[in-house]
């Protein structure tokens, strides 16, 4: 048994995501069939393996957030200073 957690997070691997790719039908609109999907090649740990990776990507992704969200916050702020700081420099107050 897969949890739907790991599932989500195996399914967004590179090597997932090449598998998927390679099943995908080429047209206008791609689709992959659900009997395609029978053919990917998905590891199985233990349910207890599971949750232990499940919760160490879900706080991983947290700090990611995190991160993001400071790195918005930091551009603003630098954002605004940028006017005031040109202004000082063309008055040669720098």
């Amino acid at each position: 048994m897969v949890g739907s957690r790991l599932l989500e997070y195996t399914l967004e691997t590179p090597e997932v995501q090449t598998q998927i790719c390679q099943q995908v039908k080429q047209a206008a609109q791609q689709c992959l069939y659900i009997h395609r999907m029978k053919g990917l090649v998905i590891p199985v740990p233990p349910l207890a393996e599971q949750r232990r990776i499940v919760a160490e990507l879900d706080a991983l992704r947290a700090k990611v957030d995190e991160l993001k969200r400071l790195q918005a916050e930091t551009r603003a702020e630098l954002d605004a200073l940028m006017p005031s700081i040109l202004d000082r420099a063309f008055k040669g107050e720098l």
